[in-house]
Parts: C-alpha cells; structure tokens; sequence
C-alpha cells in the first residue's frame, strides 16, 4: 500500500513539475488487500510420519503407537513408537523405535527389535538417559519385562539378549499393553 502510495505521490509531483503548478499531496490510494495465506505448521506428529515413510518407504501401510517423553533431560522430548505391521512383526514381537530430535529431523537413539507392550519409562537412568522396559515375549524366549539401559550411544537392539536383562522393575507405562494405533498409508504420488 505504501508503494502504491508513493508511486501516486511520484506521479503527481512529476505532473506538477511539467505543468509548473504546485499540487497538493496526492491522495492516497488504496491498494486491494489480500488475505495472508494460512499456513499450516507442521506438528511433531506430522514429522514422526514423515520420518516413517521416509526410513520404510517398503513396508507399505502400517500401524504405530506413539509416546512423548525427554529421556536425556534436555528439554526436548523424544519420540517412542511401537511399529505394528506385517513388514515389521514377527512371533516375537514388534520393533520399538526411540528417536531423538537432531535438527529439523529425527535421528534413531533405539532400534528394538522383538518387543513387546507395555513400553515403560524408569526413574532410573544409564549414561544420562532413562531406563526403559518393554515387554517381550513369543518366538521360544522368555517372558517377562526388559530393562534396556542406553550405552552412550543407543538402547540394546535385541530385548532378548545380553546386555538388555530381565526385570520386575516397571516404571511410568509410556505405551499402554492395548495402544491407540495411527494408521499410516504410504504416499501415492500421482500420475502424469
């Protein structure tokens, strides 16, 4: 509106000079106003899904159950998600993924294969992230709750083995036995 203000201004004071008559200020001209575009922000949610088809664009559609909570205490929540899917699940279970924020994506701090829910967040903690159990059970092992401790760099990959280790210890249930699943469809890209 300013522009369009000052170009009229410009104009007139232009026209004035030629004719040799002064003018008065030239009157302000009113530009159309146009709406700002609603742009929608991408959620956590949104990049958690995003981070899924991205990291299993084979694993066609899928299920996930999704839980919040900051591990290593730095202010910024991590992403648990238990997968469900033919692509992912075997008679042992499901893998549960800990994804930490790393910029504006999401980097894989634990890959858990063969588990199971409930997935529990513990009080304790192991080179300055939480505890973590899941359940597991199924493919000839045991039964019960792993404790799973973070090495530095991940979780134990495999709840079944050493060093993960059983447990009675549970701590806040983060996903729940029965979970609300999201379904994920993969993106279709169009035709043409």
């Amino acid at each position: 509106m300013l522009r369009v203000a000052l170009a009229a201004a410009s104009f007139v004071a232009l026209a004035a000079c030629s004719s040799g008559k002064e003018t008065a200020e030239a009157p302000e001209v009113d530009a159309p106003e146009t709406e700002a575009a609603e742009v929608s922000t991408p959620t956590r949610e949104d990049d958690i899904r995003h981070f899924l088809l991205q990291e299993y664009p084979e694993a066609g559609s899928m299920r996930y159950a999704l839980a919040w909570n900051d591990l290593d205490g730095d202010g910024a929540d991590e992403a648990i998600v238990y997968l469900a899917a033919p692509y992912f699940c075997g008679t042992g279970g499901c893998p549960t993924l800990v994804l930490t924020p790393a910029g504006p994506m999401w980097r894989k701090v634990g890959d858990i294969s063969v588990s199971r829910t409930p997935v529990t967040v513990l009080e304790s903690s192991t080179n300055g992230w939480k505890d973590i159990t899941v359940a597991i059970s199924g493919g000839g092992g045991a039964s019960g709750n792993a404790l799973l401790k973070f090495d530095g760099e991940a979780y134990p990959s495999n709840p079944t083995v050493a060093p993960a280790e059983m447990t009675e210890t549970t701590g806040e249930v983060v996903i729940a036995d029965m979970p609300e699943f999201i379904d994920l469809e993969p993106e279709v890209a169009p035709e043409g």
